[in-house]
C-alpha cells in the first residue's frame, strides 16, 4: 500500500527504470494526473494514480443522469475544470516494454476517449435540458397570463349578477353565485402559483430592496391571516425578539414566503397553535435573522423533508384530496429566499408538527451589496 505521499515501501522513489522507454512512458501516463508534480519522483505510482482518477471520473459521468437537476449545473462545472487537463493526452505503446505497463497506457487512451465523448454528450444533454427548461417557463407564462384574463372576467360579471340578484330580492340564487366565485378565486390563485413559479425559473422576477420594517410585516401578516386561523380553530401567537428590526429585503417577495409557509401551517392544523416568531442570528460574521413558523399539526414524515420543496409535491395523494393545493407554495418560497440571498429549512415530527426556519441577510443579498 502507498504511503500518503504516494511512494511505495521498501522501494527507492528516485529510481528510474532501467529501459529509457519504459521511464518515458511512465512520464507520459504520470503527466495525466491531476497533480504530476506531486507524484514525479515515483513514475510508476503516478500512472496507477492516473489510472486510478480516470476510472473514478469515468464512472461519476455515468452516474450523471441520475442526478437531480439541481446537480446539473454543479457537475457541469466540474466537468468543464476537468476538460482544461489534457485528456486528449496519448500514451505511447512501445513494443518489449512490460505488460502491464502497456494495459494500463492502453486503458488510459480508451478512457481518454470514451471522457472526452462523455463530455460532449453531456454539454449537448446540458444544453437541450436549459433549453427545454426555459421553453416550458415561458409557455406556462404565456398560457397563465391567457387565463387568468378570462378568470378576472368572470369573478367579475359574477359580481354584478350577484349585486343584481340581491337587488331584485332573489337572495336564494346568490349560493350559487357564491360558489362560482369561490371556485373562480380557488384557480385564479393556482394559476398565479404556476405563474410565479414560471417566472422565478425563466429569471423573470425581480427583486425590489428597500428598508423594511420587520415588526410591521410581521404584525400585518397576523393580522392579514386572523380570520382564517379562527375558522381552522387555531391560535396564531407572534414573538419578535430581533435587536435590528430594520432589514434590507423585499417586502413583498418576503410576505409572500411567509403566507406560503403560516397558510400552511394553518391548513394542516386543526385546533392546534401556530407561532410566529423573529430573532437574531450571526453567520461567518455576518447578521441574518431567523423567521420561525412552528405549527401542531400533523407533521411531515423523515423520508418526505427532501422532497416538499420540489414543484408540484406534496407529502402524499390523501393530503392533497383532504387538504387541497398544487404543492407549489413551498416550492417558490424556497426560490424566492435564494433570490433574497437566504436560505428555508425544515424539520417536523409526525402527529407533533413542524417547524420552518427563514433565515435572511439583515444587509440584503450579497449581490446587491
Amino acid at each position: 500500500m502507498n504511503d500518503p505521499s504516494g511512494h511505495r515501501p521498501g522501494r527507492d522513489p528516485a529510481a528510474e527504470p532501467p529501459d529509457a522507454r519504459i521511464a518515458a512512458l511512465l512520464r507520459a501516463a504520470a503527466a495525466l494526473a491531476p497533480d504530476a508534480a506531486a507524484f514525479a519522483s515515483d513514475p510508476r505510482a503516478a500512472a496507477e494514480t492516473a489510472l486510478a482518477v480516470a476510472a473514478a471520473e469515468l464512472a461519476a459521468l455515468r452516474a450523471y443522469r441520475e442526478r437531480t437537476e439541481r446537480q446539473m449545473e454543479e457537475l457541469f462545472n466540474t466537468i468543464t475544470a476537468y476538460a482544461a487537463l489534457e485528456y486528449d493526452r496519448r500514451a505511447v505503446v512501445l513494443d518489449d516494454n512490460d505488460e502491464l505497463i502497456n494495459a494500463m497506457a492502453i486503458g488510459l487512451n480508451m478512457m481518454g476517449e470514451e471522457l472526452s465523448h462523455t463530455m460532449k454528450a453531456l454539454v449537448r444533454a446540458r444544453d437541450e435540458a436549459l433549453a427545454a427548461s426555459r421553453a416550458k417557463s415561458a409557455f406556462l407564462a404565456n398560457i397563465s397570463h391567457e387565463l387568468r384574463t378570462p378568470l378576472n372576467a368572470i369573478i367579475g360579471y359574477a359580481e354584478i349578477i350577484r349585486e343584481d340578484l340581491v337587488e331584485t330580492g332573489q337572495d336564494a340564487l346568490t349560493l350559487d353565485v357564491d360558489r362560482l366565485q369561490v371556485a373562480s378565486r380557488h384557480l385564479l390563485n393556482l394559476i398565479q402559483d404556476v405563474l410565479d413559479l414560471a417566472r422565478i425559473e425563466a429569471g423573470r422576477v425581480d427583486v425590489r430592496l428597500e428598508t423594511t420594517d420587520l415588526r410591521t410585516l410581521l404584525q400585518e401578516l397576523q393580522t392579514t391571516l386572523a380570520p382564517s386561523v379562527k375558522d381552522a380553530g387555531n391560535v396564531l401567537h407572534a414573538r419578535v425578539q430581533v435587536s435590528r428590526p430594520q432589514i434590507l429585503t423585499d417586502p413583498l417577495r418576503l410576505q409572500q414566503i411567509l403566507l406560503n409557509i403560516l397558510g400552511n401551517a394553518n391548513k394542516f392544523t386543526v385546533g392546534g397553535d401556530i407561532t410566529l416568531s423573529a430573532g437574531d442570528h450571526v453567520e461567518h460574521g455576518r447578521d441574518f435573522v431567523d423567521i420561525t413558523v412552528a405549527d401542531t399539526g400533523i407533521g411531515i414524515p423523515a423520508d418526505k423533508l427532501e422532497t416538499i420543496f420540489d414543484a408540484f409535491t406534496q407529502v402524499d395523494e390523501t393530503s392533497t384530496r383532504r387538504f387541497g393545493g398544487t404543492g407549489l407554495g413551498l416550492a417558490i418560497s424556497r426560490r424566492l429566499c435564494d433570490l433574497l440571498g437566504g436560505s428555508i429549512v425544515v424539520t417536523s415530527e409526525l402527529r407533533r408538527g413542524s417547524t420552518f426556519r427563514v433565515r435572511l441577510p439583515v444587509d440584503g443579498p450579497e449581490r446587491h451589496r
